[in-house]
Order: C-alpha cells, then structure tokens, then sequence
C-alpha cells in the first residue's frame, strides 16, 4: 500500500508518538528505582499517567503534575535552592513510606531525578528518524 505525503507524516507523528512514550515510560521507571523516592511512587501512577499522542499541530504530551519535581527536584536541590518551609503552620506533616506520621519545621527537599530530559536529549531524534524511515517507506513517488 502506498502514502501520500500527508499520509506518510501522520504515520510518522503516530510512531514518534507511541516511541516517545514507551521511552519516557522507560526513562522515569528507571529514575523512580534509582531514587530514595521510590517509595512513594510504587504506585506506578507517574507511568500509567504519562501520555503522548500525535495530534494536527504536532506531538502533545502530558504527565501527572508531580512529575516537575522529579524532573527538577524540590527544596534545596530544586530551581528555588531554599528548603521548604510550612506556609500556614507550624510544621511540616506527612506520613512516611513506614506508615508513620512525620514532623518538621523545614525539610531539605528531594533531589532531581530526571527522566524527560534524558530522552530528549538522547533519544529523540533516532525515535524521530526510526519513524520518517519508517513512514516513508511507503511512499509512492512520482
């Protein structure tokens, strides 16, 4: 079966879609295990959540809104560099991964654990080639 031109770069965006997100679910299961936070986050909920979809205008993605402060870090490991302080109370209240209730009048935050930057910045432009070849394979040229 043969592509139009137009046909051949909606395939493309599709493949550059689906590639994307297996490898950015790949990348930020990698991140989560080698990250002391990996407690909070067995859930799996970050990579369940992370969608890439090729719309008319290009390639949409979409993550939970945590994923922020796993790619950059929080406190003083995160672009603010200040750690984190209570804004109405006293102390800083969150139950831990042993199930305990912990306290804190500041924390020093958590530390970066990349997982979009690193795929961007190596893997996409064979995901994206891997798919122009692939899309391209057939077209029908006149």
């Amino acid at each position: 079966m043969s592509l139009t031109y137009s046909e051949a770069i909606t395939r493309a965006k599709e493949i550059i879609a689906i590639d994307l997100q297996d490898a950015l679910k790949t990348s930020a299961n990698r991140a989560i295990q080698g990250h002391k936070v990996r407690e909070r986050t067995s859930t799996g909920h970050l990579i369940r959540n992370i969608r890439v979809k090729a719309t008319a205008e290009g390639i949409e993605f979409s993550f939970p809104f945590y994923a922020q402060y796993l790619e950059w870090g929080t406190g003083i490991y995160g672009p603010k560099k200040q750690v984190i302080r209570p804004k109405t109370a006293k102390v800083l209240s969150w139950e831990g991964a042993d199930g305990k209730r912990h306290f804190a009048s500041y924390v020093k935050g958590m530390t970066p654990a990349p997982f979009i930057r690193p795929v961007m910045h190596q893997q996409f432009m064979k995901i994206v080639t891997n798919a122009l070849n692939e899309a391209f394979s057939d077209v029908k040229f006149n």
